[in-house]
This record gives structure tokens, C-alpha cells and sequence, in this order.
């Protein structure tokens, strides 16, 4: 074949696979992250929330107050069908604490709603550190979700068998809740009276007389079919706790943390959970390294959530962890035909 044989030909490729790119974005019909941010009532409090999803339009840089991300404000959503992610912030955070690994996930072709854990953000510890904190959480993760499924925009366009959660924290406390985990607060009573002096700053951080109550009632959401839980609180959990759990979690463990001290947090729960727990090792992250990174000049104001050891490079560690939790979702709650599932707002166990 002459060289210019070989030229019609490469150029007939090329142009075949750039018709079949254009083919699959029109197929999935969004092209950008669409943003919005909304307020959902639960236990008569109103508590804002944001909401990341597939965008038809491209994503262009916004700022909502001190943050900016790659995403368009009321963007309409795209064509097609989308799974659904709950993401739960830690005590004291807020509804941006995970904003990119948000924006990745829409981008992936998921819809994202993260609450603002009312009496337990940043702007409200009201509840932090108190028993009735375990029982409002999870019941606040539900919250959102009826509220995203009765959307009438969003509603019909989630595949309700592609629900999932992620949690940080007191949030990967929070998701494993959703999936059929009970707490027990006299558990963790008994866990700060023997290890105190071991477990020091999550000890610290309950009320006195805030872990009276004993087992908490089941506050699971049938609709949610996989969680991932980042450094989650676990010494809450004890023997039995994951008794008929059956959805797989992805917990991760972060070596380098000084706020929920092994073996009480996230080895406990693997072991609880046994076969259903995946367990991902991090051997030089700290607590707060998932956190998405703060803006220059709030650093100071944060102190410890914003700022990383000497070397560690948080951009990196959260870039590949968003790939391990993306291949995870992408697993359990896969794109195709199933049966049909009746879930509706409000479809919830244990409310």
C-alpha cells in the first residue's frame, strides 16, 4: 500500500473512533457536572444540601462561597438514567468537605447529594458528641435521598438499584447505619472507660452523660445497596452489630490516623462484617486527608483538617482513592438490566 493508501486509511480510523467517542457522549447525553444547592426538612429542621450531577452543557468554574470546583450552577441535567451516591461529612464538616470526589462522580455518571448533618457541622455542634447524634444521621442521609427520588426532575431518572453511600468519619459511621449496622452507645461507653488513654481524641470528643442510651433502633434504608466508609468511627459497633447485614463496604484505613486509633474503628468493623467488608489500606494518610483541600487563606481558621504532614501530598492520595471508590460503585452497582425494584420515597426500614 503507497504512503498515501496508508494516510486515507489511518484517517478513515481516526475518524471511526472519533465517531464512536461522539456516539457513547451523546448516548450517555451530559457532558458536563451540573451543581445545585437545595434544602431538605427532616425531624421539622430545614438543613442545606448540595447536589452534584451529569450536566447537557459543560462544566464551567464556579464559587460557592470560599470553594470553587469545576461544575455548572442549575445546569439542566442530562439525558439518560444515572445511579445515586449519598456522601456524609465527618463531625464539624459540611456539605463541601468532599466536593471533589462529588464533581469525579458526576462526572463518572452518578448523581451526588450531600447533606449538611444539622446539629453536626460546622456552623452547629449542637448535637455533636451526643447520643441522639447516631440515631439523627442516618435519618438525615434517608431524608436526602426521598428528597432526591421525589424530585420530579431527578426522581425518574435514578436507576434504583444503584444507590450507594460514602461516609468520613462520623459519616463512615452514618452509611454502614444505612446498610443495617446498629449501634450500641453503652459499646462506646464501655470502649472510652477502658481506652481512654489509647483512643484519647475520640474520646474526647463525647459530652459526659452524651453515650447513655444502649442500642440504637434499626435505622437502615433498604434503597442503598453499597457504602464506602473512609476512617470511619466503629468503637459505636459491638458484637452482632452487622447481623444480617448483607451489602458489601469499602472501608478504608488510614495509617497515619491519630483520631480513631486501631484496632477500635475501622479494623473493628471489618472484622464484624467479615466476608462483606472490603478493607483498602492507606499506609501514609491521616484522618483528614480526604477531606478535599482548603482554600489558602482559610487554613489558619481550620487548623488540622487543612493541613497535611511534611510530603504528603493530599491531591494525589484523594485522586486515587476516588479511583478505588469509583471502581467499587462501579462494581456492585453496574449499568444493565435488572429486575424491576420498588422503591419509593419513604421506603425506608426502621422509620
Amino acid at each position: 500500500m503507497g504512503s498515501s493508501g496508508a494516510e486515507l486509511l489511518a484517517t478513515a480510523i481516526s475518524m471511526t473512533v472519533l465517531a464512536l467517542v461522539a456516539a457513547v457522549a451523546s448516548a450517555a447525553g451530559a457532558h458536563g457536572v451540573g451543581f445545585r444547592d437545595v434544602v431538605v426538612e427532616v425531624d421539622g429542621e430545614e438543613a442545606p444540601h448540595a447536589l452534584w450531577y451529569p450536566a447537557s452543557v459543560p462544566s464551567e468554574r464556579i464559587a460557592v462561597g470560599p470553594f470553587t470546583m469545576s461544575a455548572t450552577r442549575d445546569a439542566p441535567l442530562g439525558a439518560g438514567e444515572y445511579g445515586l451516591v449519598l456522601i456524609s461529612h465527618g463531625t464539624g464538616g459540611g456539605r463541601f468537605n468532599h466536593r471533589g470526589t462529588a464533581v469525579r462522580l458526576a462526572e463518572a455518571g452518578y448523581i451526588v447529594a450531600a447533606p449538611e448533618h444539622a446539629g453536626d457541622n460546622w456552623r452547629d455542634g449542637g448535637y455533636s458528641g451526643t447520643a441522639a447524634n447516631w440515631g439523627r444521621r442516618p435519618r438525615q442521609l434517608s431524608a436526602a435521598l426521598d428528597h432526591v427520588l421525589g424530585d420530579p426532575e431527578f426522581g425518574p431518572r435514578i436507576d434504583a438499584g444503584r444507590i450507594g453511600a460514602i461516609g468520613h468519619s462520623a459519616g463512615g459511621y452514618s452509611v454502614l447505619a444505612l446498610i443495617g449496622a446498629r449501634a450500641d452507645t453503652s459499646v462506646l461507653a464501655r470502649h472510652c472507660t477502658r481506652n481512654r488513654h489509647q483512643d484519647p481524641e475520640f474520646c474526647e470528643y463525647g459530652r459526659p452523660g452524651g453515650h447513655v442510651g444502649g442500642r440504637l433502633p434499626d435505622l437502615s434504608d433498604r434503597r442503598v445497596s453499597a457504602v464506602v466508609a473512609v476512617a470511619p468511627v466503629g468503637a459505636v459497633f459491638g458484637d452482632g452489630a452487622f447481623t444480617g447485614v448483607e451489602a458489601p463496604a469499602q472501608i478504608h484505613r488510614l495509617e497515619g490516623d491519630r483520631v480513631l486509633r486501631r484496632p477500635w474503628h475501622a479494623d473493628r468493623i471489618v472484622r464484624l462484617m467479615g466476608k462483606n467488608a472490603r478493607l483498602v489500606v492507606h499506609p501514609s494518610a491521616h484522618h483528614f486527608a480526604y477531606i478535599s483541600p482548603f482554600p489558602a487563606d482559610l487554613i489558619g481558621s481550620v487548623g488540622r483538617p487543612a493541613r497535611d504532614p511534611a510530603g504528603f501530598d493530599r491531591q494525589a492520595f484523594l485522586s486515587g482513592i476516588d479511583r478505588q471508590v469509583l471502581a467499587f460503585f462501579d462494581e456492585i452497582l453496574p449499568v444493565g438490566p435488572r429486575p424491576p425494584t420498588p422503591l419509593t420515597p419513604g421506603s425506608s426500614a426502621g422509620r
